[in-house]
């Protein structure tokens, strides 16, 4: 922090509180606050500035039992998470008898009630009851957000972010039903009954996984644990460090050849949370409304006419012309860090660059100098030779013909040799040696990789929060590609490399463990999946609607909280009764990523090797619901 003169600064909301007059490390401007926390609070606790004040003219509800902020929506919210946990147990208790919790099961009414509204004690009045009352409960948590962002003059990045969550539901449980004619085809409700649904419901459309939006939104799932796990790691790697910003700018700059920066990443942690919900929306409405069969539609492909020689000419000149384009645009200089000047092996690739639309988007434009290093160069030649590998087998599924090996590209895959061949290396090449000489390649790669992380986190004077972490991942990837095979006695066992391969190899898992989803260790693994990216989304909507406070410059505010970050806490102590703070809230996000990974692991290794079958397991656990009477029949498509 400096010690430069401090001289009162007018804040966007009016309020004055004395500012340093140098610029932060971002070189974002001024930056330091005079108020304390608890001055915040009494400032900003007041009544008036709610949604139904201004709609009503009165806010009944307006006032706070201790930390916890009430509001009109914060009453309705309260009365709809009391009716639906009621309807949840009138189920558990009245219907079933069956006093466990864990096993209870919501059904939707049958698909032949259509969208009628069903009566007292009719099969699926309890599931009406729990759905009308859970959303209403969303909805108004949601828009008591938006009460609480106007109290404290924020902006609504936190309530939209929550928005897009509670339109999974609405997407879920009204939407879909309504465009297939039915409240059937909503989703259970239960604990672990759930998770039969979403075995059958990839049964039901001929393996869910070749769902393109599903594949959209898994990725970003696992993205946005990657984004909050690399983000996490910079910050706890520079905190109660004498090392600034610019160290971890460096630090990324060197790695992957760019630094997002500060208010650049949380915009990417809230558009990527978002998205994955978005996409997994989109996923799961077209099916059955728009897609029945995800196996069938992707006939398309073959049919297209751009896999005649014809109309392959035509695409290629066409990339040509785009392609070709001259682009001589002046870059502005750039004013290297001193520890960015070193060439050579051990030193720095090509010269810095401005970016003007990563710029503009993330606020950083520099890319380039990337460090690549003895770690970088085994990692590099390693990946490659893999890469090498995999695409020279795949060319000679197709005979090396260009045109089929595009079109079959989703389809081809180096797959691990047969179980015959057991443990051993001694494997012809087409037969699987060279799915083994590539993953060997692919296992040396990611191993480099890590050491490489670990050297440059202390060449830039950085905690190696980021290479401890990557290993949780190698964890995840070793135990599915090396150490299950090996505890089971065969490589054939390992997914193959391709991109419908490792599609197929999850199904076929989920099938041959009796449906992983029952799983404890899978269920804990998803929890912290897509705890990831609620804590990315929610994070990067708070840093952003406190940004024009300067409440993004994180490692500054760990030393002298701003009133960005005051109005942050406040936010969350409102809404949830308590807070983190600028320091802990990483500490969460490294350990949600970092344990998605181990836990994941776990699983996979347990299954099929001390756990055969994970559905009578849990049959034995006394946790899986009782078998449904719901004819079954109703839910297959008539061609």
């Amino acid at each position: 922090m400096s010690d430069a003169p401090q001289t009162p600064l007018l804040q966007p909301d009016g309020e004055y509180r004395a500012s340093m007059a140098a610029a932060s490390t971002t070189g974002a401007g001024p930056r330091a606050a005079v108020y304390t926390f608890e001055e915040m609070e009494a400032r900003y606790k007041r009544q008036g500035g709610t949604l139904a004040e201004k709609i009503f003219g009165h806010d009944p509800l307006d006032f706070w039992v201790g930390p916890f902020y009430v509001g009109l929506f914060g009453g309705t919210a309260i009365l709809g998470i009391i009716l639906g946990v009621l309807g949840y147990f009138y189920q558990v208790f009245f219907l079933e008898s069956s006093f466990n919790p864990l096993a209870t099961a919501l059904e939707p009414p049958p698909i032949s009630a259509g969208l009628a509204i069903v009566q007292w004690g009719q099969p699926g009045f309890a599931w009406q009851w729990t759905v009308a009352w859970s959303t209403i409960a969303f909805v108004s948590w949601m828009l008591r957000q938006v009460d609480i962002s106007r109290k404290l003059h924020m902006s609504y990045e936190i309530p939209i972010a929550f928005g897009a969550v509670v339109s999974s539901w609405v997407t879920l449980q009204i939407l879909r039903p309504i465009a297939m004619g039915g409240w059937g085809h909503g989703f259970p409700l239960g604990i672990t009954h759930h998770l039969d649904w979403l075995a059958n419901i990839g049964y039901q459309y001929f393996n869910f996984f070749y769902n393109p939006f599903h594949a959209i939104g898994v990725t970003l799932l696992f993205g946005s644990t990657l984004f909050l796990h690399m983000h996490g790691s910079a910050i706890l790697s520079a905190a109660r460090r004498p090392v600034t910003e610019k160290n971890v700018d460096i630090y990324w700059r060197n790695i992957v050849g760019y630094s997002i920066g500060e208010i650049g990443i949380h915009r990417l942690a809230y558009w990527a949370g978002a998205a994955s919900v978005l996409f997994a929306n989109v996923c799961i409405f077209i099916s059955g409304p728009l897609v029945k069969d995800w196996n069938a539609f992707w006939s398309f492909w073959d049919r297209m006419p751009i896999w005649s020689g014809t109309g392959a000419g035509i695409v290629l000149i066409g990339a040509g012309l785009v392609f070709s384009k001259r682009t001589d645009k002046n870059q502005p200089p750039i004013d290297l860090d001193k520890e960015s000047t070193g060439r050579g092996l051990e030193g720095n690739l090509g010269d810095a660059t401005e970016v003007p639309l990563m710029k503009r988007i993330f606020g950083m434009g520099q890319v380039l100098p990337i460090y690549l290093g003895t770690w970088g160069l085994i990692a590099t030649v390693a990946m490659f030779a893999c890469f090498m590998i995999i695409l020279t087998s795949m060319l000679h599924e197709v005979g090396n013909a260009p045109i089929n090996f595009l079109r079959e590209l989703w389809n081809l895959a180096v797959m691990p040799p047969a179980a015959k061949y057991g443990m051993s290396w001694n494997v012809p090449w087409y037969d699987g040696g060279d799915y083994l000489a590539a993953t060997l390649f692919l296992s040396l790669s990611v191993i480099a990789w890590a050491a490489r992380l670990w050297e440059r986190a202390g060449k830039t004077g950085l905690a190696p929060h980021l290479a401890v972490g990557f290993w949780g991942a190698l964890f995840l990837f070793f135990s599915i590609y090396v150490f299950r095979p090996m505890l089971r006695g065969f490589w054939a066992d390992a997914p193959g490399h391709g991109f419908r391969a490792v599609l197929d190899w999850t199904n076929y898992v989920n099938i041959q463990v009796g449906n992983i989803y029952y799983d404890p260790f899978h269920m804990i693994s998803i929890f912290f999946l897509l705890g990831s990216t609620l804590v990315l989304a929610i994070h990067g909507s708070t840093i952003l609607a406190v940004a024009k406070w300067g409440g993004e410059r994180e490692l500054d505010e760990m030393l002298v909280e701003g009133s960005g970050t005051h109005r942050a806490q406040l936010f969350w102590r409102w809404t949830m009764g308590f807070n983190a703070n600028s320091y802990n809230i990483h500490l969460w996000a490294w350990w949600f990523a970092m344990l998605c990974g181990i836990t994941g692991g776990i699983g996979i290794l347990l299954s099929g090797t001390l756990v055969d079958n994970w559905f009578l397991w849990a049959q034995d656990a006394q946790i899986v619901a009782p078998m449904s009477t719901v004819d079954w029949s109703q839910y297959v498509f008539e061609q």
